[in-house]
C-alpha cells in the first residue's frame, strides 16, 4: 500500500510538471530589436557532434548586433579546422577566436578558463554563452534576450532537448534533458529556486562584474549554478526563457551518457542533500515495480508525459525513442543512488572529488 500511493504521487507530481512545462512554453512573444551588442562566447573543445551545423546556425542570428567568440585551448584543436572551413563559406560570419591556454595549476573547470579568455576580449554589454553542441533558429537568441528589457534581471537561461539522436546511449541522453532536465528547470523557476543550467545563458557585464567575473568559478564544476546563485545573492533577478535551444547529441554510448547522469546527480547532491533525495519522488516507476496494480497506469502516464513534453518542445523524438523511457527511468533509479556512496569525478582529464557547492578538490596521484 505505501508503495502504490509512492506510485501515485510520483505519477501526480510527474505528470504536473509535464503540464506545468506545456504552459510555460505557451508564453514566448515575437522577439523586438534589441540595439544592444551582444557577444556569444563558444568554448570549444574538439569535435562535438555536427558541430559544423551548430556553428552554421550562429552565422545568421536575426534582431541583434553580436559577436561569436570562439575561445579554445590550443591552436591545434581540431575544432578551430571546421570554425575556418564555416570561416570560409560564411566570410561575413562575425565569429572571432581567442587562444589561451589557461592556468594548468591544479584542477580546473576548463569551461570556465575557456570563459575567462573569451570574455576578456569580449565587446558585449550582455555575454551569451553558448556551449559548442548548441544549435539555434535565427531568432532564438533575440528573444531570449528580451527578458533583459526588465532591468531587474541579471542572469537568463534556455530550455533545451536533445536532436539528432542515433544510438540508443543517444536517445537515453535526450530522454533525460527531456523527461527531468526540462520539466525539473521550469518547476524550479514556477516556485523561485534558482535553476541556472549553462548550455545557453546570457548575464549582463554588470551582473558578471557585481559578481567577481568568471574567474570567481574556475575551480567549480558546475559554474552555470553557482552564478546564478551568486547573481541572485547579488540582489538581480533570475530569469527562465521559455525558447529552447537544441543540444545535438548524434552518437552516445550508453556508458558515457549514463556517467553524464551520475556526474549531475553528483552535482545537485552537493548543494543539497534533502532536495536531492526528494527528487525519488519524480521516478515513479520502481515503486510502481513494487506495487504491480499500479504499473500499467504509471507506464501509461510516463509515456504521455514524454510525448507531451516531446510536442511542447518540439524536440522531434520519434514515438520508438519515447518508448524507451521506462529504461531511462530504471536507469535514473541505479545514477540516483551513486552519490550516497561516491563523491569522486572523471572529467576533462581531472581526477577530482566534489566538495562544497562543488568545489573541485585534487585527488593526489
Amino acid at each position: 500500500m505505501t508503495f502504490a500511493l509512492i506510485a501515485l504521487l510520483g505519477t501526480i507530481l510527474t505528470t504536473a510538471q509535464a503540464l506545468l512545462t506545456r504552459r510555460f512554453r505557451k508564453s514566448p512573444r515575437p522577439f523586438a530589436h534589441d540595439l544592444r551588442f551582444v557577444s556569444i562566447l563558444k568554448p570549444v573543445c574538439g569535435l562535438d557532434d555536427e558541430l559544423e551545423e551548430n556553428l552554421i546556425s550562429f552565422t545568421r542570428l536575426d534582431g541583434i548586433r553580436y559577436e561569436v567568440v570562439i575561445s579554445a585551448e590550443e591552436w591545434d584543436d581540431p575544432a578551430l579546422a571546421v570554425v575556418e572551413r564555416v570561416l570560409r563559406a560564411h566570410p561575413d560570419a562575425p565569429f572571432r577566436i581567442v587562444v589561451d591556454a589557461g592556468s594548468r595549476s591544479g584542477v580546473v573547470n576548463r569551461k570556465v578558463e575557456r570563459l575567462i579568455a573569451a570574455a576578456r576580449v569580449a565587446k558585449g554589454d550582455i555575454l551569451c554563452i553558448s556551449d559548442s553542441n548548441v544549435r539555434v533558429e535565427r531568432d532564438d537568441v533575440a528573444r531570449t534576450l528580451q527578458a533583459f528589457e526588465n532591468p531587474r534581471v541579471g542572469c537568463v537561461s534556455n530550455l533545451f532537448t536533445g536532436a539528432g539522436a542515433a544510438t540508443f546511449g543517444a536517445t537515453i541522453e535526450s530522454l533525460h534533458l527531456l523527461g527531468f532536465v526540462v520539466p525539473g528547470a521550469v518547476i524550479a523557476d514556477a516556485i523561485g529556486a534558482a535553476c541556472v543550467v549553462g548550455k545557453s545563458m546570457a548575464i549582463t557585464r554588470s551582473a558578471l562584474d557585481a559578481i567577481g567575473g568568471f574567474e570567481r568559478f574556475h575551480r567549480v564544476l558546475a559554474e552555470d549554478q553557482a552564478i546564478g546563485l551568486a547573481v541572485k545573492a547579488a540582489g538581480y533577478d533570475l530569469v527562465l526563457s521559455p525558447v529552447v535551444v537544441r543540444n545535438v547529441v548524434v552518437q552516445r554510448s550508453l556508458r558515457r551518457a549514463v556517467d553524464r547522469q551520475i556526474r549531475w546527480n553528483k552535482i545537485r547532491y552537493s548543494f543539497s542533500h534533502r532536495l536531492y533525495v526528494c527528487e525519488l519522488l519524480a521516478n515513479p516507476l520502481p515503486f510502481a515495480l513494487l506495487a504491480p496494480p499500479m504499473l500499467p497506469l504509471v507506464l501509461a502516464a510516463r509515456y504521455a508525459q514524454f510525448a507531451m513534453l516531446n510536442r511542447a518542445t518540439r524536440a522531434g523524438m520519434t514515438w520508438k525513442q519515447l518508448a524507451a523511457s521506462p529504461l531511462l527511468d530504471l536507469i535514473m533509479l541505479y545514477a540516483w543512488f551513486v552519490p550516497f556512496f561516491s563523491n569522486r569525478i572523471t572529467w576533462r582529464g581531472y581526477r577530482a572529488r566534489i566538495g562544497r557547492d562543488t568545489e573541485m578538490i585534487q585527488i593526489a596521484a
